[in-house]
């Protein structure tokens, strides 16, 4: 089976698709796309464990990725709504050390997921712009993993296959138009990501995201 070429034609799908059935639906549903730029880091008790980290100047952190998709919203009224969202998400970590040349190495883990949130929201509008507090749970779908390591690194990298295949997360998140006159069709958001679950079969381990959105909403 050709997962990628399943998944762009899904996209397709979802992309003309959601714009027809919300015109359709009116004032019911509001539909649009989302972009994220993530701190992603584990948590846990088991990530020396993990990483193997025995070396000096050793540093267990965070590091960037990114988050694309779509969303509908469903207002049941004026201040409380509904949100479910299909989106690429990278979630990992990095790990660095001092190498056997007295060098600074990495190692970085990206496991890329198709998440599937869905989400509690409340409005309000203190001065002039509306503000949105949202929370909810969310059902992640690990599609594929990279571990990324530098070329002067002689050790022995983690193993990537005893990932669970299923992140179940806790996300909440604040959204607000940073221009009001646009806030019908853009917003900027803060959010934050905690898996519930340990996401290793060995190991204590747990994806921790946080970052930056960029919302449109076809209005």
């Amino acid at each position: 089976m050709n997962v990628n070429s399943n998944l762009r034609n899904l996209l397709l799908i979802l992309f003309i698709g959601i714009p027809l059935y919300l015109n359709a639906q009116q004032n019911r549903f509001i539909g649009g796309l989302l972009l994220n730029i993530n701190g992603i880091e584990f948590k846990g008790r088991d990530e020396a464990q993990y990483w193997n980290s025995n070396n000096t100047g050793k540093e267990i952190g965070g590091t960037l990725g990114f988050s694309a998709g779509l969303f509908v919203k469903r207002e049941f009224t004026k201040k409380i709504y509904s949100t479910f969202e299909f989106r690429y998400i990278n979630k990992g970590s990095i790990y660095g050390f001092t190498n056997q040349y007295s060098m600074r190495s990495f190692e970085t883990l990206f496991l890329n997921y198709i998440e599937l949130p869905v989400l509690i929201g409340y409005k309000i509008k203190p001065y002039k712009r509306f503000f949105y507090f949202e929370s909810g749970i969310a059902y992640a779908k690990l599609i594929s993993s990279n571990m990324h390591a530098s070329d002067m690194t002689n050790r022995i990298t983690p193993n990537t296959e005893a990932f669970k295949k299923a992140d179940f997360s806790w996300i909440g998140s604040l959204r607000f138009p940073l221009v009001i006159k646009w806030q019908k069709n853009f917003l900027f958001g803060l959010r934050v990501s905690h898996s519930i679950l340990s996401i290793h079969k060995y190991y204590k381990l747990y994806n921790f995201d946080y970052g930056i959105e960029l919302n449109y909403m076809f209005n």
